[in-house]
């Protein structure tokens, strides 16, 4: 998600590219743990930020899943007190994207 060579106004450009603010309910599984409901703050084709009280660290496999969609992959890419940043592990594509805003708008 983040490059070392990205420039700071390169960087605030690529936070807002297809960022969408959304305050979506959905299940997370953090590595081997139990399944459980948490929300979604933002989301964008390549990743999500989400709150959970206690926060995986960097690298940590997490899945999520929406109804009606098929279970997603992603990876902890930051973490800060109760709210980490991921990244899918393959972008959803713009159709799936579109359809999980207007789904849960």
């Amino acid at each position: 998600m983040y490059h070392d060579s990205l420039k700071a106004g390169d960087d605030e450009q690529r936070r807002d590219n297809g960022r969408a603010q959304v305050d979506l309910q959905c299940e997370i599984r953090v590595g081997t743990r139990c399944w459980r409901k948490t929300r979604l703050a933002d989301l964008t084709p390549g990743g999500f930020q989400v709150t959970l009280l206690d926060m995986p660290t960097r690298g940590t496999p997490v899945y999520v899943r929406f109804g009606g969609i098929q279970m997603l992959q992603a990876e902890v890419c930051w973490s800060k007190m109760d709210t980490a940043g991921c990244r899918f592990i393959t972008p959803i594509s713009s159709y799936v994207f579109e359809h999980i805003l207007a789904t849960y708008k």
